[in-house]
């Protein structure tokens, strides 16, 4: 039983279907548009090219200028308008679509007016011309170290970047101006593009040394990735440079906010008992500071608590629920955070953890107004939850 179960399994496994791209039209004229669907994908950007001579010879076939990228979800879904070119070939002509990150081209055929069709000769006679391949070295990311310009980033502020790359031609043929994409960000698949410099012509043999200007948005905190890739050459070449941001500033920031904060609730305190109006101030414990920085930087960051109680499951090891997140953001009395606790958030979220800690505006620390349970005891922010 046991086996007939497994030979169904992988029955199934065989016969789902793999990535897949579909036109909306394949018969079509230089200048037109053609929308482009691609179904179970894996997530990520994925290049879209109008290509000739079947893409045999991968983006060396393709007009790689007027390329387009789309991002697929993660439900394997994504969409694209292409507008139709004049392959740098004759055809058969196809629609390719290729993960940014690297991976096999998928296909669909494409018939062009006005574009000829290569005979088989042509077609060898293509495949064996003189080789464009170009080969990235020398890369390095330089920044981060103390100056004006960036003492911002210190403080959880945008960061800059220099990312410097070598580009050397090492096939048979001269290139020039081969297309290179650049994004910047989070994870291997970064999703802000940056400005590309031109890479100009390389003779056979011949390299160039270039620099890119990288700002990474703020609040930059943690691990960033620099990914460029070069096309229209026999083979892409793709490349990718790693840099990190850290607020160093903001841990000592706390260190002097908290005491401070406690001054004045002491001061407001004392002008309060002499008939003076207290400050328009709202007293509140550490864990209830917590509780709204975390809601505030989940809302931030756009993630809903579903999102982000997957997050903290992952980071946790125990299972974290959309109404557990709601719970540490609103609960009354509020959640005791502990240290693992906070570390995960600060991760979830993507925020240095004194970025957790410190008081929003119009929060303090100190004591907040309490009532008696039906113990007699006092009970922590019995009031109502903070918010913002």
């Amino acid at each position: 039983m046991s086996a007939l179960l497994a030979a169904a399994l992988a029955g199934l496994a065989l016969a789902a279907p793999g990535p897949t791209v579909e036109v909306d039209r394949t018969d079509v004229a230089v200048g037109q548009t053609v929308t482009v669907d691609l179904a179970a994908w894996p997530s990520g950007n994925v290049l879209i090219e109008v290509c000739g001579n079947g893409a045999a010879r991968g983006s060396a076939d393709c007009a790689v200028a007027a390329a387009a990228t789309t991002f697929v979800t993660a439900q394997g879904r994504g969409t694209a308008m292409v507008t139709v070119v004049q392959p740098p070939i004759g055809c058969p002509c196809v629609v390719s679509a290729r993960p940014v990150a690297g991976g096999r081209a998928r296909t669909v055929p494409l018939t062009i007016k006005g574009v000829p069709t290569l005979t088989a000769a042509q077609r060898r006679t293509a495949a064996a011309g003189p080789s464009r391949d170009l080969t990235v070295s020398g890369v390095r990311v330089d920044g981060g170290g103390p100056s004006a310009a960036r003492f911002g980033a210190w403080f959880g502020g945008p960061a800059e970047r220099t990312v410097t790359f070598t580009v050397r031609n090492t096939g048979k043929a001269p290139v020039t101006d081969p297309p290179l994409t650049l994004a910047a960000g989070r994870g291997a698949d970064p999703t802000g593009v940056l400005d590309a410099p031109a890479i100009g012509a390389l003779a056979p043999g011949q390299e160039r040394t270039l620099s890119v200007k990288v700002k990474l948005p703020g609040p930059a905190f943690g691990r960033y990735a620099v990914v460029g890739e070069l096309t229209g050459i026999d083979s892409p070449v793709r490349f990718t440079a790693r840099t990190s941001s850290y607020p160093w500033a903001l841990p000592a920031l706390l260190a002097l906010a908290i005491p401070a904060t406690v001054l004045r609730e002491a001061r407001g305190r004392g002008k309060h008992r002499q008939g003076l109006p207290p400050t328009a101030r709202t007293a509140a414990t550490m864990n209830q500071v917590v509780a709204v920085n975390v809601g505030q930087w989940r809302r931030v960051r756009g993630l809903p608590r579903t999102a982000l109680a997957a997050a903290l499951t992952d980071l946790t090891g125990t299972v974290w629920t959309a109404e557990h997140v709601e719970h540490a953001e609103t609960a009354v009395p509020p959640r005791r955070f502990d240290a693992d606790e906070l570390l995960a958030f600060s991760r979830a979220l993507d925020v240095p953890l004194p970025a957790l800690l410190l008081p929003p505006a119009g929060y303090e620390i100190g004591r907040p107004e309490t009532r008696e349970n039906s113990s007699g005891q006092d009970v922590e922010g019995a009031g109502t939850a903070p918010t913002i």
